[in-house]
């Protein structure tokens, strides 16, 4: 069944800028839909029509039975909406399971007073009703996904307003989530998530019961959510079954069909023309050639694939300085706030040495930021050492792109941090995409990504040996993205990054250290090694499980089967672990209990994510297992 229907859809900007071009969707209840396409493409603008809060300027969308509709907006939270508390906010979402509620509570005190047959009969109803919409666990939910989304318990009565935009963006995400609505529109919610919490949203997502089309970078995340990608190009959809993997493999596949069509379109009617020419003027074969004429003038012309608009051009392959062999140091770094006692890192240990490239990780708010600004200096550590070695010139592009002066334009600011000349700066600049005017733009009217590509432009020529990056990938489309990438893995000095694409992190990173509880921690592999090996960290409370082993099984065998049988037993341990934090999370008497309510909200969420990596990986090891002939 159907829950929305566009039809012919078209959307000018600026009066004569057509953005949407007669585009054509139909969306499934339930499905799942990723919409990828060039910054600028018109992807926002097509959810705001989708959403009712923009009218088309042609073509039509039909909500199907009056579905609902949800999207997100990032000033939700402006003037007397930012004053109630992130509770209450998430509450709303369940505004008629609540009402539903209070009327069984005043039911119950009528019928203490006056238990007639009626009275008893509506109550039983309703009570049906709570339970079947899920009435009593609509507060366990609403404290799992405020935990999982990071807000920690003594922040749950704070106003919403007083929150920066990333967080009030996720309030409005996780609002929306549970309100699920017929189709849910989400426009780049992995912005300002940490890896755990994208995780855990796109396990809800998954199970969601709406339908959900989402607008994305994360290619790993499209990857994981994506029944279909829909791609807008040209003011127009394209519809590919499976996911974003399967997507560019399609998609390549229809250019290559396309382009052999338009070969053999090409090569036929050239032939046509050619007998054509020959022979028109000649009164044995013009006949003919007027027959061909009229096959040739009935002919379909078909075009190749386009070739696509301009593509970043990032060239980080020459040869840089030559650094010592340990690049950057940290060593029993101590770092708190000034005017505070409160410690955000302690005890750091760690060597960056030459050609590595090593990814920070950890949760929102625990201090990457903070430990790349000790590395370049900005900040002084208040105890321990932090140091660059040997012949090290470090460039650093912080997340906000703070170091970009606002008042100058894009010409001035490359010029005075290249030391380039004009004609020298408009051709580094034309290869990031800043052409003719653009150059004059100041640099405060540039979109984030515009802001990124000029930060990259100017890393580019700065000779670095070093490069500390801070969500580089941030606001970049996917094929800058993919441009930045093969960039990296061409440079030939040393790369200290913070990112939260996973896509990024798998192709880019040879190590990973981890920032948990103000300390890091070192796994010596890149990212696909840290995720195995993070999941082997919690393994308490697991009973003996059940043997699968057989006599007559060989070595291979045995292994496998023993395998399976571990994670099984964590499997069902994690279960009911989570089954006995649930049924605590339901109750009022735990939200009293502030330290109580914060140790089992954080482990909830902890065995949560657990539990998803645990099945996946047993489907793994099933595959293996039987593959063995266990």
């Amino acid at each position: 069944m159907k829950v929305l229907i566009a039809t012919d859809v078209v959307k000018y900007h600026g009066g004569d800028l057509k953005v949407l071009s007669g585009l054509t969707l139909a969306i499934e209840a339930g499905e799942k839909l990723g919409l990828v396409g060039r910054n600028g493409a018109g992807k926002t603008t097509l959810l705001r029509i989708l959403a009712g809060e923009s009218e088309p300027d042609g073509g039509s969308v039909k909500r199907v039975d009056g579905a609902k509709v949800g999207l997100t907006s990032q000033s939700l939270y402006a003037g007397e909406r930012g004053d109630g508390s992130v509770e209450d906010e998430i509450l709303s979402a369940f505004a008629s399971i609540i009402q539903r509620e209070q009327e069984l509570k005043e039911l119950e005190t009528r019928l203490s007073e006056n238990p007639s047959d009626s009275l008893l009969e509506r109550y039983g109803r309703l009570q049906s009703e709570f339970e079947r919409d899920g009435g009593y666990e609509y507060r366990a939910r609403t404290a799992s996904t405020l935990s999982s989304l990071g807000f920690a318990p003594e922040d749950w009565k704070r106003p919403v307003g007083s929150f920066s935009g990333g967080e009030q963006s996720r309030v409005a995400l996780a609002r929306l989530l549970l309100e699920e609505p017929d189709l849910i529109l989400l426009d780049e919610p992995t912005n300002h998530l940490d890896l755990r919490t994208i995780e855990w949203l796109e396990a809800f997502i998954k199970n969601a019961k709406s339908a959900v089309l989402v607008v994305s970078h994360d290619r790993y995340f499209l990857d994981a959510i994506s029944d279909s990608i829909l791609e807008l190009d040209g003011g127009r959809i394209d519809r590919y079954p499976g996911n974003y993997t399967k997507y560019v493999a399609e998609k390549q596949a229809r250019g290559e069909q396309l382009a052999r069509k338009a070969k053999a379109n090409a090569d036929r009617r050239a032939q046509l023309e050619r007998f054509i020419v020959k022979n028109r003027a000649k009164n044995t074969k013009a006949t003919q050639a007027k027959s061909k004429q009229k096959l040739l003038d009935r002919m379909e012309k078909i075009d190749g694939p386009k070739n696509g608009s301009k593509n970043m051009h990032l060239d980080l392959g020459g040869e840089t300085a030559r650094a010592g062999r340990v690049v950057m140091e940290m060593e029993d770094v101590r770092y708190s706030y000034p005017d505070s006692d409160k410690t955000l890192l302690e005890d750091l240990q760690l060597v960056v040495e030459r050609h590595e490239r090593v990814a920070l990780l950890g949760l929102n708010g625990t201090g990457k930021s903070t430990i790349m600004r000790l590395a370049t200096g900005e900040l002084d550590a208040k105890n321990g050492l932090v140091r660059l070695g040997n012949n090290v010139e470090p460039a650093y592009q912080d997340q906000q792109l703070a170091r970009l002066e606002g008042s100058k334009t894009v010409l001035q600011e490359a010029m005075d941090a290249t030391g380039l000349d004009a004609p020298e700066t408009r051709q580094l600049l034309g290869a990031f995409l800043f052409s003719g005017e653009d150059a004059f733009k100041t640099v405060s009217s540039l979109s984030g990504g515009e802001k990124s590509r000029l930060s990259l432009a100017e890393i580019v020529v700065s000779g670095a040996n070093l490069l500390l990056l801070d969500e580089p990938t941030n606001n970049l489309d996917i094929p800058a993205r993919e441009a930045l990438e093969d960039a990296l893995l061409d440079y030939r000095g040393t790369i200290f990054f913070i990112s939260h694409d996973r896509y990024f992190l798998r192709k880019l990173a040879t190590r990973i250290v981890e920032l948990e509880n103000k300390k890091l921690t070192n796994f010596l592999g890149g990212y696909d090694y840290y995720r195995a090996h993070r999941r082997l960290d919690v393994k308490e409370g697991v009973r003996a499980p059940r043997r699968r082993v057989r006599p007559g099984m060989n070595k291979e065998q045995n292994i496998a089967a023993a395998r399976l049988v571990a994670i099984e037993g964590e499997i069902d341990a994690t279960e009911r672990r989570i089954a006995r934090l649930e049924k605590e999370l339901a109750t009022s008497e735990l939200y009293s209990d502030g330290h109580r309510s914060r140790e089992v909200v954080t482990e909830h969420r902890q065995l949560k994510t657990m539990l998803e990596h645990l099945y996946a990986d047993w489907t793994e090891l099933l595959s293996e297992a039987e593959e063995a002939g266990v």
